[in-house]
């Protein structure tokens, strides 16, 4: 996702990990004055895992948010794979805003 910083000049990324229990829930940042990008990395009871993209765009007090993809996965390598993914999705994404 560096993309982000290196192309669209985004500040980030920031990483958030709120606590130790479970589900286990950190989300990486970042963000420009009109747009943020949200990566979540959940982990859950019995090994479910999943790797979520969110998107908000235009600002101001009415921003417009969507997911724009989410994946499973239980492994490390799922995970980059789905990182890879949700990396074309957005890029895809971000042309259409």
């Amino acid at each position: 996702m560096n993309f982000l910083r290196d192309e669209l000049g985004c500040i980030g990324p920031e990483a958030h990990h709120p606590s130790d229990s479970y589900p286990l829930v950190i989300s990486v940042q970042y963000r420009r004055r009109d747009l943020a990008v949200e990566v979540i990395l959940l982990l859950a009871y019995a090994g479910e895992a999943y790797v979520a993209t969110r998107l908000s765009f235009g600002g101001g007090s009415n921003p417009r948010e969507q997911e724009v993809s989410s994946h499973t996965a239980h492994t490390a390598y799922a995970m980059r794979r789905a990182l890879d993914r949700q990396a074309e999705a957005l890029r895809d994404a971000l042309r259409d805003v």
